[in-house]
């Protein structure tokens, strides 16, 4: 009988495909031999194996099989991170020195499919002789996986018609994907189903990009079915100010949780627009696993929290309000912003009334020259008025 996948509807109904040989039972695979008198095999105790080297993705990180999650805050670099897996993946390449089994990749760009172009273009600068053809497979849409009569079945299609065995598939963001169902209720649990249901078909790992709670920076965004349903999840918390990001290991089924690993960015130029202005993007540079003196896992470094606040302010304001620098004449430029409008809006955040409090005013001198004085910005006199600039 040949093994179908079964519908987010029907999660409870099994069957059971015919294979050649004993083979292990689990999630990640079927019993061997025919059935006997029935729908269910009953595997002797004797038949129970496993096949070592089929167990992981990314060794003791990304399961080869089932549903996981990648998630963090706003501009805590998940994406970058999720996407320098999935290349990697595909290329066959180690990650922070972890064996990493060679798959085709499908990465869903359902939020910003235009960054991700950039980011390919940056990372295949970073890192040459990538195998041709490479595996990977870009989707810039954001297919309907919050409700039972959505789009699985045309993702489906669409992938088997390539002709792909996919061993991962990315799908970046939750949010975007959810189709507009409820996220704190029925809609999680139906998408919950039908990662599921997507996971079994191709026998492959569903990677889920998602976002923070909103009141817990260290719990996914979302009803708990998410949670109770996965079988690895990766916090991203990005240090401030800087292009570095902790990965923290906080469930991975049958592993021990805990680890933590430093990813660090740069920024790639990968060519100039029209006016003759450098066009860039970030790549992960390195991931490395973070251990203390003691082999243990060390505790990330504390950051005052006006500090980070003052951080939060000037990525914003640079954002939205940020224009190009040079801060020396034979550098590069840089994107920097008027210390008066950063001062304008930290202030606004931290004042509980109109007007900000003396003290208020004092915190703010404190912290920017703290970071100035740390490196973590850069300032310079730009026309009688100062400018800051990220490091």
């Amino acid at each position: 009988m040949e093994f179908q996948p079964p519908h987010p509807e029907h999660a409870d109904r099994v069957s059971i495909r015919k294979l050649e040989g004993p083979e292990p039972i689990g999630s990640a695979f079927l019993p061997p031999g025919e059935p006997k008198g029935g729908k269910f095999y009953l595997e002797p105790f004797e038949d129970i194996k496993i096949v070592a080297g089929e167990e992981w993705l990314v060794k003791c990180v990304l399961p080869r099989h089932g549903v996981a999650v990648i998630y963090g805050k706003s501009q805590s670099f998940k994406s970058f991170v999720a996407l320098d897996l999935g290349f990697r993946v595909a290329a066959g390449w180690a990650w922070a020195g972890l064996k990493v089994m060679q798959a085709s990749v499908i990465y869903i760009a359902a939020e910003g499919a235009v960054g991700v172009r950039k980011r390919k273009v940056g990372w295949t600068l970073q890192n040459p002789n990538i195998p041709s053809p490479c595996p990977f497979r870009l989707i810039s849409a954001a297919p309907n996986l919050g409700s039972a009569d959505g789009d699985l079945p045309a993702l489906i299609e669409s992938v088997e018609a390539e002709g792909i065995a996919p061993g991962v598939i990315f799908i970046d963001t939750l949010a975007q994907t959810l189709g507009g169902a409820d996220e704190n209720g029925a809609g999680m649990i139906q998408y919950v189903a039908n990662a599921q249901a997507l996971s079994k078909r191709f026998g492959c790992l569903v990677v889920i990009i998602h976002h923070v709670g909103l009141s817990d920076e260290e719990r996914l965004r979302g009803h708990s079915s998410l949670h109770g349903a996965i079988d690895a999840q990766i916090l991203c918390e990005r240090a401030s100010g800087t292009l570095t990001t902790n990965l923290k290991i906080q469930k991975l089924k049958d592993e021990d949780a805990g680890r933590t690993f430093s990813a660090t960015l740069s920024r790639v130029v990968i060519g100039h627009d029209e006016d003759g202005d450098e066009v860039s993007t970030l790549v992960v540079d390195s991931v490395i696993e973070q251990m203390d003196a003691r082999g243990g896992k060390p505790k990330s470094a504390r950051i005052p929290k006006q500090q980070r606040l003052l951080m939060d302010v000037i990525e914003f304001m640079i954002t939205e309000c940020g224009f190009d620098f040079r801060p020396y004449p034979d550098g590069p430029s840089v994107r920097a912003v008027s210390d008066n409008l950063v001062r304008r809006e930290y202030l606004t955040r931290l004042a509980d009334t109109e007007a900000p409090t003396e003290a208020q005013k004092k915190a703010f001198r404190r912290s920017i020259n703290a970071i100035i004085e740390g490196r973590l910005v850069g300032a310079a006199e730009q026309r009688g008025e100062r400018v800051i600039w990220i490091l």
